[in-house]
């Protein structure tokens, strides 16, 4: 790791800054939720934890599901949808073919459950 990366590690300077943006979207969302928090059309639209995706969308793809997203943030009844079952990462760097399916894996309180 580069030295003045390793350096931040200790630097406070962006903290109360950090505190207080993480206050103000978790006033927007609730408290049990976890990152990326989305705020659509602030100061007073909606905002919510998600989307999660576990692989890299084609162009195409990712402008749909972009589609979808803006279409549930805007009905102001939405909350939630969620599932704690979830592939693994299928990223190339990470060796995987991201067209394949990947190992499921059944996630609580964010952390994995291993299965027996």
């Amino acid at each position: 790791m580069p030295d003045d990366l390793a350096d931040a590690l200790d630097d406070t300077a962006l903290d109360e800054e950090i505190r207080a943006e993480t206050a103000e979207a978790l006033a927007l969302t609730g408290r049990d939720v976890g990152t990326p928090i989305l705020h659509f059309r602030p100061p007073d639209g909606t905002a919510f934890f998600g989307p999660v995706i576990s692989r890299l969308p084609s162009e195409a793809a990712a402008g749909e599901l972009w589609d979808h997203v803006i279409a549930l943030a805007s009905f102001p009844g939405f909350a939630e949808l969620k599932r704690s079952l979830r592939e693994r990462p299928q990223l190339a760097s990470f060796g995987v073919n991201p067209d394949a399916v990947g190992v499921q894996e059944d996630w609580h309180g964010g952390s994995r459950r291993t299965k027996k």
